[in-house]
């Protein structure tokens, strides 16, 4: 999967790739051997770059993920291709019914509101592991939960209806 990350003015692009238990992000020319474990939490994980061994505290908050390594703190914005291209050709839809559905294959590691709850624009309402990767998904806008399709645990294919808000 190609992301696109900006770190202050300057952008990369990644492509992360798993061969069997292999995880490898290519930046570039530059290939990169990875192996990336959830410590704990769900925010905590142990990285080793090329054999290097990092421990990482990562918040994410939609595309805004704040990471703090090397006892420094860094915020890069990150997108996956199939989200740039959805935020280029659709805008915030303005009312009605709205769903949210898989951006991938996975399993819901958690569901964060219940119907009826009320919620802001960027508010996590499912957290989505796919590649040993948490993958936040959010409100595209405020508006109401009126139903809930998907459980904690639960597979669940790409395209797969979540829940609905309006």
């Amino acid at each position: 999967m190609k992301y696109l990350t900006r770190l202050g003015g300057e952008e990369r692009e990644f492509v992360i790739e798993r061969h069997g238990d292999a995880l490898t992000a290519r930046c570039g020319d530059t290939t990169y051997a990875l192996d990336l474990q959830l410590v704990g939490d769900g925010t905590t994980f142990s990285l080793l770059v090329d054999g290097r061994s990092y421990d990482v505290v990562a918040d994410i908050d939609r595309e805004e993920v704040a990471i703090q390594m090397v006892g420094q703190r860094f915020v890069v914005h990150v997108e996956d291709e199939r989200e740039r291209a959805a935020h280029a050709v659709s805008g915030p839809k303005v009312g009605g019914k709205r769903e949210l559905r898989a951006s991938m294959p996975g399993i819901v590691n958690d569901v964060k509101v219940q119907v009826g709850d009320v919620v802001e624009e960027g508010k996590t309402l499912v957290v989505l592991e796919a590649m040993k990767m948490q993958n936040p998904l959010g409100a595209e806008t405020a508006g109401k939960i009126t139903r809930i399709v998907c459980k904690k645990g639960e597979a669940v294919a790409a395209g797969a209806l979540l829940l609905e808000m309006e």
